[in-house]
């Protein structure tokens, strides 16, 4: 289906918001500051917001879709979707607030161009493989949100025990939307032992959280001045300020003082109106460089190797290097990582700590390597 033609049926995505302002530390070398992990190819397809916004445009016109970033990244942006969304609906953010300011403030934006009006939430940097499961989900969402003022999260039906990903509890069924199952959300679940996933996998009523969502603007705006009463006056200023200035003068002097904190600790686990969505379709986070290795083939000793290379009695690796060649001999799992001007080798059960080394360049004067 061609980018921005949208699907012409009851019940259609009305608006979508893609949250675009992390800076991928977990992905270094590869990501940096000036070009951040939703900004990259990771899967061997394109950019990772590219393939978002592509994604969405199946489901959406152009100008139905946005983007909230940092102000630092809105060229960026604009050079790899520039073409396929308007200019003035990529929002960028003075100061990085974590997500429930970003989603607070999309709110803010949307119902003052639509009114009171669904609208999904999804990051930028997460991939999607049936795009035909995501969108028939997607359309049920919003059809249901249309009609219950609640707070719709999307739940992916878990594939194996995994540790890195938090849980949703699913409780009653609430409604079978063309095959779609929505339930109440019963509780919310940190990254579990690998003995609880495992039980949460047999339970078959736990759903991995997917962090997208789906909701009103003016359900989101209550339950944020519900439990987020410090956040919902910093927006109802800026709301405020758009009736006489332009958005970027309002959020420059408003902006910095929104609490940092996400939308799942400070709203999702504390509301009671949460429903979730059971997602049949594949998923990833790509939240490390252990998530890459899903999304590409194996040799036959278990190693992805991305890019030119020589292997010698190596098995379960990871080697992501596309522009320089990667021998290796006698190594296991391990993850090689080619920068360009910097190279990342650790082992794969370590991979969570290479945020540790950007930390690290930061305090010992090599901010160019980050």
């Amino acid at each position: 289906m061609p980018l921005g033609t949208r699907v012409d049926q009851e019940g259609d995505i009305v608006l979508a918001v893609i949250m675009a302002g992390g800076f991928g530390q977990r992905f270094w070398p590869r990501s940096r500051r000036e070009r951040p992990k939703q900004l990259i190819d990771l899967t061997g397809k394109g950019s990772m917001i590219s393939l978002t916004v592509d994604r969405m445009g199946a489901l959406c016109s152009p100008e139905e879709i946005f983007i909230v970033t940092i102000s630092s990244q809105i060229d960026a942006i604009e050079g790899e979707v520039g073409g396929r969304i308007p200019r003035e609906n990529i929002v960028g953010e003075p100061v990085g607030r974590n997500t429930a300011p970003s989603i607070g403030l999309a709110a803010v934006v949307l119902e003052r161009r639509f009114g009171d009006t669904p609208f999904m939430v999804l990051p930028a940097d997460h991939f999607i493989a049936d795009e035909d499961a995501f969108g028939k989900a997607a359309r049920a969402a919003e059809r249901y949100v249309k009609a219950h003022d609640c707070l719709l999260t999307f739940g992916i039906r878990p594939s194996r025990p995994e540790t890195g990903y938090g849980y949703i509890h699913a409780g009653r069924p609430l409604d079978n939307n063309d095959g779609v199952m929505l339930f109440e959300a019963d509780s919310f679940h940190e990254k579990p032992s690998l003995e609880k996933a495992q039980s949460f996998i047999e339970a078959g009523t736990y759903f991995w959280n997917s962090g997208m969502f789906f909701w009103r603007t003016s359900v989101i705006r209550r339950a944020i001045a519900g439990y987020l009463p410090e956040l919902e006056d910093v927006l109802g200023r800026i709301d405020q300020r758009l009736g006489t200035e332009p958005l970027d003068d309002a959020l420059k002097s408003l902006y910095s003082r929104a609490p940092s904190i996400s939308i799942d600790y400070g709203v999702m686990e504390k509301a009671e109106n949460v429903v979730v969505l059971k997602g049949d379709f594949y998923w990833n986070d790509v939240g490390s460089w252990e998530s890459v290795r899903e999304m590409y083939p194996k040799d036959s000793n278990g190693n992805v190797l991305v890019g030119d290379h020589v292997v010698m009695d190596s098995s379960e690796n990871t080697v992501f290097s596309p522009e320089r060649l990667v021998g290796l001999v006698g190594v296991n799992d391990i993850v090689v990582v080619d920068g360009g001007d910097a190279i990342l080798v650790c082992k794969r059960d370590r991979v969570q700590q290479v945020r540790d080394i950007v930390e690290t360049l930061k305090k010992s004067s090599k901010e160019h390597l980050i």
